[in-house]
């Protein structure tokens, strides 16, 4: 058996079926692992979401922000971005389906027998593993509840930017949404920063603004994530895997064998 963690999908399905058949992954035997934002962008949302359901228990993901902000959209809390291309979806007879599958899937995935955990954006520098995945069960809690509807429509926002143990509320659980699914730098004081996307070696040095990996100490745990497009994947950290190669944008699609440490990719959507 072969586990695969791939990064962000964003509904190209054609990379997604052309990559799975370049490592011969097959459903009965093996286990792929998605980072998040399996939709969003691409061209093919209801198709991608069919095809990765239909692996049935070989799938497991994390959501990622795009996963979220379309859960809101499907339930008419936010209006349909075009450049989403999630009006499939919407339109959906089956959308009442999607909303259900989509809301029962976790921020954080691992199995401690690799060292392995994975998030969309990753896991705050100031959270052990053990307490990423507490505050991850806090937010499926509300995801799965009867007013999960009035979740979605308090998890916009980027404050607060510190944590604190002790918030409680929307506060709280907005910012480990955020930290899951949204977050790219910290400040000097670990609180989150939204406004850069660019690479780090593209940040001006004034910012004092800092990946959220640098801020962490090196663990004996692998923590891989997507999100970050203009990554490409350098970390430069042997434990910490970027799986962002831009599939959306027309680079490529990438995935991870944990146990060898291989990297493979296929050429991504090309509008």
């Amino acid at each position: 058996m072969a586990r695969y963690v791939i990064g962000d999908i964003h509904g190209c399905l054609k990379p997604l079926q052309n990559l799975l058949k370049k490592v011969d992954f097959n459903s009965k035997s093996d286990e792929l692992w998605a980072v998040g934002d399996l939709i969003g962008r691409g061209p093919e949302a209801q198709g991608t979401l069919e095809f990765l359901a239909e692996l049935g228990g070989s799938f497991r993901c994390v959501l990622g922000n795009h996963d979220l902000h379309a859960l809101a959209v499907l339930c008419q809390l936010r209006k349909a971005n075009p450049k989403d291309r999630t009006a499939d979806l919407a339109k959906s007879v089956d959308r009442d389906l999607w909303i259900n599958w989509l809301r029962k899937q976790p921020l954080l995935l691992a199995d401690a027998s690799q060292s392995l955990v994975i998030t969309h954006a990753g896991i705050h520098p100031d959270w052990s593993v053990d307490e990423a995945a507490l505050y991850a069960d806090e937010v499926a809690l509300c995801l799965q509840s009867r007013n999960f509807v009035q979740f979605l429509d308090k998890m916009y926002g980027n404050e607060p930017a510190l944590w604190r143990s002790d918030l409680s509320g929307h506060e709280r659980t907005r910012f480990i949404v955020n930290v899951f699914t949204r977050m790219r730098y910290v400040t000097d004081t670990h609180a989150l920063e939204f406004n850069e996307k660019q690479h780090p070696d593209n940040v001006a040095p004034e910012l004092k603004l800092q990946p959220w990996f640098n801020a962490r100490k090196v663990s004996p745990w692998r923590i891989a994530f997507g999100h970050w497009a203009s990554l490409m994947g350098d970390t430069k950290r042997s434990d910490i895997i970027g799986l962002d190669t831009g599939c959306v944008w027309g680079e490529n699609l990438t995935v991870w064998e944990p146990e060898s440490n291989k990297k493979i990719s296929v050429t991504g959507w090309q509008r």
